[in-house]
């Protein structure tokens, strides 16, 4: 994966009171995010990428490309960058 073939789609923040379900596209990839924790959107730059499209469901957001068939989603959370699968759960990790 080269970044600079990718953009930030979006920043999502969990501010919930429970975890939340992220779907890219129609189920095929799903991210589950804890409690008050962030994650940054990014996809394959491409002509029929943006404008995204976020529909909220009940407990959580389905995200779409424009047109674009396959702009292989990735997240940044924590600084890493992660392929979503179905499911990718995320963990806040607390150092003390």
């Amino acid at each position: 994966m080269n970044l600079c073939d990718y953009v930030v789609v979006a920043n999502l923040k969990n501010d919930t009171n429970k975890e939340m379900r992220i779907f890219f596209e129609m189920m095929c990839e799903e991210v589950f995010l804890p409690l008050g924790q962030e994650i940054e959107i990014l996809a394959k730059k491409s002509e029929g990428l943006l404008p995204i499209t976020i529909h909220y469901i009940h407990d959580g957001l389905q995200i779409f490309a424009n047109n674009d068939w396959d702009p292989d989603w990735h997240i940044r959370f924590n600084g890493e960058i992660i392929k979503p699968e179905s499911p990718t759960r995320l963990s806040a990790i607390i150092v003390i």
